[in-house]
């Protein structure tokens, strides 16, 4: 609501006048000349040419006039028992004081006012005798201040004359005043003058302001060149700034106004400063989860897309590169400065060592790195900047008990390159001989083996034959008697004798039986029993 009781209301302001000021309807009388004769507290006398009784006028009436005097007043009365007219001077004033309100209001002049009272809906004003109603939504007095401008005298305009059987009424208007005021003003300005605005209040999205007594307005991408959010943190109420006038609206009397206007584009000057494959100095000024903006100029920004820091095709944690606020070095990729338009890059502040990553990393090559990320699934090393490679957990060793920690010095071999896509793939276990490899020469069918059990299951067991190998041996194979269940007769970590079977070495699997030792020992104790005792231990 606005600071002025500014009812919106349709008053009915001749029923208000009506009600405060009325006018008796009168019948005409005539005005004459005279000049004071006598004059005391109550009454003055005047003497009129050609009148045969004299005129008596009130002396309040005539405060400013002495014995002497020539006046003119109007007769309004008689009084017959002692013979005199009755004459006013206030009604010939009234009527001067409405003829000058005539004509301020044909020649839209201002007039000095005295407040009577304050009634309902405004306030009744007095001007040279005359009374008029001024409403209070063409009052600009606020509210609070009512009571206390009774007295006071204003400058006022007359808004309307209305005239009907009973008389004329007059209505005025202070809003006129600054309307009045404001066209003036308005009519001065013109298009890319600098002024002086007081700011009025202060919006999330932009400024309200004053040039004189003409409101105007500055929209939030007017302020600076470069985004600006929080504008209560910049400016304050009944603070002057300097703004460019660049749009008026005669019809509406709006103006909008710009503080950037003031200063040349900065795209301008980048344009002028700036190339593609130019390194630049600038500052992080925002971190978004695609990458980071860069001021490379107060105003002028460009991104840092993630794709543009490294080389590789990782995908990277870009707080590990930069912070906000860091100044960092970086280089001009793309420039539009008419479109707005800047892209920079990091990693081509370097050659790309995937150019030369089908020689230098080629399959079959052992190369080293630090680790620098570990994952459930393996651990990513940097080769040298831009360039890393990953190692699956299944390439860790043949065992599959080896661990990396980040920092780890790492050599592997590489097993996999995809220069399209800057990728490599090794393996640590490739640069030791494979377990079975070493278990093909160190083993054959036929051989008895002794070994530690390492699982059992329903089907079957394992046994640890050698590092990263293990051996089967089915549940048919497990003993020569029939076993309901393995781990009634045997447990893990046992120590078995068995039999190598089958060497698969496209499978790479080996499969043993206890069944074929106890056979065989079976065997060589009957054969033993024969020589000795002539009976086998089947016939005992």
């Amino acid at each position: 609501m606005s600071n002025f009781e500014n009812n919106q209301e349709d008053f009915d302001f001749e029923a208000l006048l009506n009600e405060y000021m009325p006018v008796q309807e009168e019948k005409p009388r005539a005005k004459v000349k005279g000049i004071i004769a006598t004059k005391d507290r109550n009454f003055a006398y005047l003497d009129v040419a050609g009148q045969p009784t004299n005129v008596r006028v009130r002396s309040e009436e005539l405060s400013d006039f002495n014995v002497g005097d020539e006046i003119e007043v109007l007769i309004i009365g008689e009084n017959e028992d002692e013979e005199i007219l009755i004459g006013s001077r206030r009604r010939v004033e009234m009527e001067e004081g409405l003829r000058k309100l005539e004509v301020a209001f044909q020649e839209k002049k201002i007039v000095k006012a005295t407040i009577i009272r304050r009634i309902n809906g405004g306030y009744i004003l007095e001007v040279s005798h005359q009374q008029g109603f001024l409403p209070n939504s063409l009052s600009e007095i606020p509210a609070s201040q009512g009571e206390s401008s009774v007295g006071k005298e204003i400058e006022v305009m007359v808004k309307e004359i209305k005239e009907d059987k009973k008389g004329k009424k007059v209505l005025f208007s202070r809003k006129d005043i600054s309307l009045a005021n404001q066209e003036k003003e308005f009519a001065k300005l013109t298009l890319g003058e600098v002024v002086d605005a007081t700011i009025v209040d202060v919006l999330d999205f932009g400024l309200t302001v004053k040039i004189g007594s003409v409101r105007g307005f500055i929209h939030i991408s007017e302020i600076a060149w470069k985004k600006t959010t929080d504008l209560s943190k910049l400016f304050k109420k009944g603070e002057v700034i300097k703004a460019e006038i660049v749009e008026l609206d005669p019809n509406k009397k709006n103006v909008k106004l710009s503080i950037k206007a003031l200063t040349r584009n900065p795209w301008e000057l980048a344009a002028e400063k700036f190339a593609v494959d130019t390194d630049v100095v600038g500052k992080v000024s925002k971190i978004l989860p695609y990458g980071v903006f860069v001021e490379i100029l107060d105003g002028v920004e460009g991104l840092v897309h993630t794709s543009d820091f490294t080389w590789n095709k990782k995908k990277i944690n870009i707080n590990d590169f930069v912070k906000l606020g860091d100044e960092i070095t970086v280089r001009i990729t793309e420039f539009a400065p008419t479109e707005r338009k800047l892209k920079l890059g990091i990693k081509q502040l370097s050659k790309n060592p995937w150019n030369t990553a089908a020689e230098n990393y080629a399959v079959g090559k052992v190369v080293s790195g630090k680790v620098v990320e570990v994952k459930p699934f393996g651990i990513f090393v940097q080769i040298e900047e831009g360039v890393d490679g990953f190692i699956h957990t299944s390439d860790f060793s043949w065992s599959g008990d080896k661990k990396f920690a980040v920092g780890d010095i790492v050599e592997f071999e590489v097993i996999e390159l995809n220069v399209e896509e800057n990728k490599i793939k090794g393996s640590v276990k490739a640069l030791t001989q494979s377990p079975w490899d070493l278990v093909v020469e160190k083993y054959k069918v036929g051989d008895v083996v002794e070994k530690e059990i390492k699982n059992i299951q329903d089907f079957g067991m394992f046994i640890k034959l050698e590092p990263g190998v293990d051996g089967f041996i089915p549940t048919q194979m497990a003993s020569k008697d029939f076993i309901k269940n393995l781990r009634d007769r045997f447990q893990t970590g046992q120590n078995i004798k068995a039999e190598i079977v089958e060497i698969d070495n496209e499978k790479k699997r080996v499969k043993l039986s206890i069944k074929k030792v106890e056979f065989e020992n079976e065997k060589y104790e009957n054969e033993e029993l024969i020589e000795k005792y002539g009976v086998s231990s089947s016939e005992n």
